[in-house]
């Protein structure tokens, strides 16, 4: 038979390992104002990959003739999705910061460079 002093220090234990677990959850730190939707990040880092493919595809003996394509390319994908470098940037920080948010989005970026591949849908 347990004694109740143990009875009330394994309740206890139960007691503080669950709170502790559930407080993780509800604390979870929101992501600042004007950060981009994992969505849209999805969606540029998905057109950023393609543009560094098309630039690699290229062969281009001068790495500064690559550059400076690729950040013509880059420009266009910020025109065509409505963003600016400094929101992207600040956005791309934050996800870094949260690898399980991060790693959600590069999953989802894979499957959607997967799909546009078997679609032929890619410009390189």
């Amino acid at each position: 038979m347990m004694r109740p002093a143990k009875n009330f220090l394994s309740g206890l234990i139960l007691f503080l390992t669950v709170t502790v677990q559930f407080s993780g959850c509800a604390n979870e730190e929101k992501a600042p104002k004007n950060t981009l939707s994992q969505d849209q990040m999805v969606t540029i880092l998905t057109d950023i990959h393609l543009a560094e493919a098309r630039v690699n595809k290229l062969q281009l003996r001068s790495l500064d003739s690559s550059l400076m394509i690729f950040n013509k390319l880059k420009s266009e994908i910020w025109k065509k999705h409505k963003v600016d470098t400094l929101a992207y940037r600040e956005s791309y920080s934050y996800y870094m910061t949260h690898p399980q948010q991060m790693t959600q989005i590069y999953e989802k970026v894979n499957k959607k460079i997967e799909l546009r591949e078997k679609s032929n849908n890619i410009k390189l």
